[in-house]
């Protein structure tokens, strides 16, 4: 009890140090051992909360060593590791472009720890369990990076009214003709890139725009072949089903872009 008491009277000590005259007349005895104060002003809560323990604020554990690059050793040696299914487009569309940065880089971690036990277990000779998780987890970066172009270009259509990153478009190859290429990244940079260097030069041989001519003439003659066969076939369908006259529509081919 002594210690209760010279506990009370300690904090009573600090309390009353911090009130002021006008607040003394709110202090409302109840025994002889302790007394109720209330106070307009929170001093008392800012004081009390400064010598309050803190809660514990939990984290996962960190690695710093090798082992974040290789499997549970539960798992070791085992035949089979159960897995889950890779993430759907339809899940990945209502989460935030935050929560799909995090998860990339959660798959990214596991398809680098998942390519490590694979080597090594193809470094001591031994089968790989359950291979198809690489694949599940590559299927769910895919379905991210796709998720992520579909925003990209929702909001690129809102402000230019065309998509950020175009797929292909028309270049010259290496023999002077104008081509569709698809656009996908390189290792290096093109000008760098000899294999894209030869193929589509900057400037090809100027002795290639005679041939350019005839193959340009080539295509053009092709297009107009299958324009007319395509006419004569519509004929004979109107011959025999006359209620089709004025519904077969075929459009004229266009010139090549060579």
């Amino acid at each position: 009890m002594a210690a209760l008491r010279h506990e009370c009277l300690t904090l009573g000590r600090s309390v009353l140090s911090h009130l002021t005259k006008r607040h003394l007349h709110m202090i409302v005895p109840l025994t002889n051992r302790t007394a109720c104060l209330t106070l307009p002003t929170s001093s008392l809560v800012q004081r009390i909360s400064r010598v309050s323990p803190a809660i514990s604020f939990h984290t996962s554990t960190t690695h710093h060593d090798l082992m974040e690059f290789f499997d549970r050793k539960d798992v070791w040696g085992e035949k089979s590791v159960p897995s889950g299914r890779p993430w759907r487009l339809d899940e990945l569309r209502i989460k935030s472009s935050e929560d799909l940065h995090k998860l990339w880089y959660v798959l990214l971690k596991e398809r680098n720890m998942l390519m490590t036990m694979e080597a090594e277990y193809n470094r001591n000779s031994e089968l790989f369990p359950n291979p198809e998780r690489i694949d599940k987890v590559e299927e769910s970066m895919e379905n991210i990076l796709e998720v992520v172009k579909e925003r990209d270009d929702a909001v690129s259509l809102l402000e230019t009214g065309k998509p950020k990153q175009p797929e292909g478009g028309y270049v010259r190859d290496v023999l002077g003709r104008v081509v569709y290429k698809r656009f996908q990244e390189q290792a290096v940079p093109p000008h760098m890139n000899k294999v894209h260097r030869l193929m589509y030069p900057k400037a090809f041989h100027k002795e290639n725009l005679k041939y350019l001519a005839l193959y340009r003439e080539k295509i053009a003659r092709h297009k107009w072949y299958w324009y007319n066969r395509r006419l004569e076939k519509n004929k004979d369908l109107v011959k025999k089903f006359p209620h089709l006259e004025d519904k077969m529509y075929v459009e004229k081919p266009e010139e090549p872009k060579i």
